[in-house]
């Protein structure tokens, strides 16, 4: 499909082609109003003004200061001859955990190299402003390389994860960096002169929403605002659902989350805690004193003895596959006695673009939980047309009923 166009001496709002040069089709049109918008975020300060809603030619060009005795006064920008109030250069943000985050007053060009920074720039609609990313990215997720509209074209900056270099982000021509929680990387970002924006939270499954705020208070624009209201209205909706049909379960089902592979797992620490407790459950391994990826023995897991077990974070970013994780836990024989294992309820958790316990799928991992152990609380509930409306509304991306069911079933794309 054709995109739309920005001609920059008409002033029109549009998109560009992805090449960001020619024309939306291809075809190479050089002409000075072709231009896509990816491209004309890239261009620095321009760009900056240009987006404020400034005319472009402030950006090249001084207009003439007002004559002696003139009003300059209120409304004066608004004469000829005027130049309109200057913007600020910076303004604040304020983390999850309190932290003030100083960063420029207009964000057109960021890095994602944190793991959900990615799909949380795409929910809010600032994919095209994401000039890097994790190399991980890239391959990680292979529903992503299919439904996101830049992630084949977004260079991958290497070891963003383990040992990051702040020079290859200069040389990108990064403003603002969504990295992981590692306070060295922050301040190396930062005495690089990027604004670091470190994941951070309070420990609770709602603050998903609150990140979604956060970037699109970063983004600072109508339709960021608009996703990040749309997806608190659909959690918050979505959740009150789920717990309206469990509220009155008697005896709850002992619920464990793997993380990985069975031998790691979510401790009393993570937000997995308040997720099985909406589902109708409880998590087995509520005495591990941890948050979540912690490594425990089978004995423990023998010992939590639980009716259900679910792998997350598995078959996806060098991830050995779920199947496989499973596979290999089950052929050692130490948990054939567990009831999840003797009734066969032992479940690969879907993934789609990002791993559902840590990304904004989060929501849709509840409802999935919820269904799998209370099914008969969620006979009317079409978790595929769920994914379909869900990936429609937050990744613009109109799922087919094949690719839906393909997700819900663990599957990479054909």
């Amino acid at each position: 499909m054709a995109e739309k166009r920005i001609d920059l001496y008409e002033g029109a709002d549009g998109f560009g082609g992805p090449d960001g040069l020619g024309g939306p089709d291809g075809s190479g049109d050089d002409s000075p109003t072709a231009l896509s918008r990816r491209s004309f975020l890239k261009l620095g300060g321009f760009a900056a003004v240009a987006i404020a809603g400034s005319s472009w030619l402030v950006a090249c060009s001084k207009k003439d200061e007002p004559a002696a005795g003139e009003d300059a006064g209120e409304g004066a920008a608004d004469g000829p001859g005027q130049d309109p109030p200057a913007l600020p250069e910076t303004r604040t943000v304020t983390n999850l955990d309190g932290t003030a985050i100083t960063i420029p007053y207009e964000v057109t060009q960021v890095a994602a190299i944190f793991g959900p920074s990615y799909e949380r720039v795409v929910v809010v609609g600032a994919e095209d402003r994401i000039v890097c990313n994790g190399d991980f990215h890239i391959g990680g997720w292979p529903w992503s390389n299919v439904i996101y509209q830049y992630l084949n074209e977004v260079p991958g900056i290497p070891n963003a994860h383990s040992d990051l270099n702040v020079e290859d982000l200069v040389a990108q021509g990064v403003q603002l960096v969504f990295c992981f929680p590692n306070p060295q990387q922050a301040e190396a970002i930062t005495n690089a002169g990027l604004a670091a924006v470190p994941s951070a939270g309070t420990g609770k499954f709602r603050d998903i929403v609150g990140t979604i705020k956060l970037y699109a208070d970063i983004f600072n624009d109508e339709k960021a605002h608009s996703q990040a209201d749309a997806y608190a209205r659909y959690f918050d909706d979505t959740l009150a659902m789920v717990k309206g049909r469990t509220a009155n379960v008697g005896e709850r089902p002992r619920v464990y989350l793997a993380y990985t592979d069975l031998l790691h797992a979510y401790g009393k620490k993570s937000d997995m805690v308040e997720v099985i407790d909406a589902a109708g459950g409880v998590l087995a391994s509520l005495d591990l004193d941890a948050g979540q990826n912690t490594e425990v023995t089978a004995e423990q897991v023998m010992a939590w003895n639980p009716d259900f077990i679910f792998v997350d974070h598995a078959g996806s970013s060098g991830n050995a596959s779920a199947e496989d994780a499973i596979t290999e836990a089950l052929a050692a024989g130490d948990l054939n006695n567990v009831p999840a294992v003797k009734n066969g309820q032992v479940y690969a958790t879907p993934t789609g673009v990002f791993f559902w316990d840590s990304g904004v799928q989060k929501i849709l991992y509840l409802v999935y939980i919820a269904k799998t152990i209370h099914p008969d609380l969620f006979e009317d509930v079409d978790l595929k047309e769920m994914l379909i409306d869900f990936y429609r509304q937050f990744f613009f991306f109109d799922l087919s009923d094949e690719q839906a069911t393909r997700i819900l079933n663990h599957e990479d794309p054909v």
